[in-house]
């Protein structure tokens, strides 16, 4: 078996998922994938790439492990990685692919393949393989009335991955290492004019993925992390300097002095002045 089938764009633009390349092979030992970051290629720099393995075994390749994948077996890959996975030589495998894309795809698959490849194994082969298999035949004979079933059928390969699968490879939790660095770049530029879009592209996710992972990592949301963010600034400057109130919401990413002191008595309990009559340093005590 070898084969390669290219999905039409569907009519529909707003699916869950939607296969973009779906295809085979049997019985080639030579077979060697070595990708870069942000390849082009086959649009892997917006798509996702998962592999399941029918027969025989192959290698993976990721921060300098290689793990083998047997029957049973798969991975998938997030947009725009490097990818590196390789047939043995000896067993040859027998792998089925898809490459997809679609709406909000972190949040379905809650972040698997962003990052690190996602490795998995499951007890039962027989029915994730009937749905690819379904997904092929589909994509042999594909007209537009089939975009609904194609869709669909992908949506509970998917699923059904996520339900029955065990992972191989432990996280080395990207996300969470993205989110901070996000978190730590904000911090340092909280003056700036700050939005949790911008914050979220800086991560590389989706503005609702990025959302939710920073209210699990840090136990706050983004809103208040910049807020808090601003605050300590804004006191550090109360307490060293003379900058008038004005002066300092500026410094500190507030537009208006009235909503600075709003929020500076909310969080502090005390007004901006207050708080620098207890606090300036180099003031009689």
């Amino acid at each position: 078996m070898n084969e390669h089938i290219f999905l039409p764009k569907p009519l529909f633009t707003r699916h869950a998922c939607f296969p973009d390349y779906i295809g085979g092979f049997s019985d080639n030992p030579d077979h060697m994938v070595n990708r870069e970051f942000q390849t082009k290629e086959f649009d892997l720099h917006r798509n996702y790439n998962l592999h399941l393995v029918l027969d025989g075994k192959g290698y993976l390749v990721t921060e300098g492990k290689r793990y083998e994948v047997w029957k049973g077996q798969g991975f998938l890959y997030g947009p725009g990685m490097r990818q590196r996975y390789y047939s043995d030589s000896s067993e040859p495998w027998s792998i089925r692919w898809v490459h997809f894309y679609g709406e909000r795809l972190e949040e379905l698959l809650d972040g698997r393949g962003l990052g690190e490849p996602w490795l998995f194994s499951l007890s039962d082969l027989s029915p994730t393989e009937s749905l690819m298999n379904k997904l092929l035949a589909l994509g042999r004979t594909y007209q537009i009335d089939d975009e609904y079933a194609v869709a669909s059928t992908l949506y509970e390969l998917l699923t059904r991955l996520q339900a029955t699968s065990d992972r191989l490879n432990v996280p080395i939790n990207y996300a969470s290492d993205k989110i901070r660095a996000a978190a730590n770049y904000v911090r340092n530029h909280s003056h700036e004019s700050f939005s949790i879009e911008k914050a979220a592209a800086l991560a590389g996710y989706s503005t609702h993925y990025f959302s939710r992972k920073f209210g699990q990592t840090f136990g706050q949301s983004f809103p208040d992390f910049l807020l808090e963010s601003r605050m300590i600034q804004a006191k550090r400057l109360l307490a060293s300097t003379r900058l008038s109130i004005k002066q300092i919401a500026l410094e500190t990413g507030f537009s208006q002095a009235s909503y600075f002191s709003s929020c500076f008595r909310q969080l502090e309990g005390m007004t901006p002045l207050n708080f620098r009559s207890i606090h300036l340093i180099g003031e009689e005590q």
